[in-house]
């Protein structure tokens, strides 16, 4: 039969709990158990106490932009979601459709208006001009932009690499010309 000292340490063992006390020697006969010299004991008896690891924080994941989106979406109010429809709507009617008459139409009186305080420079900067056309769709606006210079009505002018200050996402990329940034009036025919 056991001792009450090693039922006590066998259940301290099994429940995990580490003990940082002096080990027990255990005499021959003795019922008893004296604390062993503390030079006597081998290390492999007095196990280290654990260290409490502190909490991590978890990394913070990357949000993907539908995430944003429906964050945004969640705070809106049911007037304020018929808009963004309808805007998204008329989006991704503006992408089959080629550029609509009276966008070109708009386009042409934005450049009347904004080109005389651009006069003296490369042309109107194209976020300027979509500023002045903020209802149109950005790719209602390009498809405009690139007839309308077909038609000889402006004259899209790319950007030097080393220009400063250009927003490159706002221009339009051209695989022959390169990056499509200003808006200007055509040159007077001779």
């Amino acid at each position: 039969m056991a001792t009450e000292n090693e039922q006590h340490d066998r259940a301290r063992d099994v429940a995990g709990i580490i003990s940082v006390e002096r080990p027990f020697a255990r005499t021959l006969g003795c019922g008893e158990a004296q604390p062993a010299p503390s030079s006597t004991s081998p290390r492999s008896t007095t196990r280290p106490s654990p260290s409490l690891a502190e909490p991590t924080q978890p990394q913070r994941r990357h949000r993907t932009p539908i995430e944003e989106v429906n964050d945004v979406f969640r705070q809106l109010r049911i007037p304020e979601l018929a808009d963004v429809l309808l805007f998204a709507q008329r989006t991704l009617a503006a992408r089959e459709a080629g550029p609509d008459p009276s966008v070109i139409s708009e386009l042409l009186a934005a450049m009347s208006r904004l080109h005389p305080a651009y006069k003296n420079t490369q042309g109107v900067p194209l976020p300027i001009l979509r500023g002045a056309l903020v209802a149109v769709p950005r790719a209602a606006l390009e498809a405009a932009l690139l007839r309308a210079e077909r038609e000889g009505s402006i004259k899209l002018v790319a950007a030097s690499p080393l220009t400063p200050f250009i927003e490159r996402q706002a221009g339009i990329q051209d695989s022959k010309r390169g990056l499509l940034y200003f808006c200007a009036a055509p040159a007077p025919a001779r």
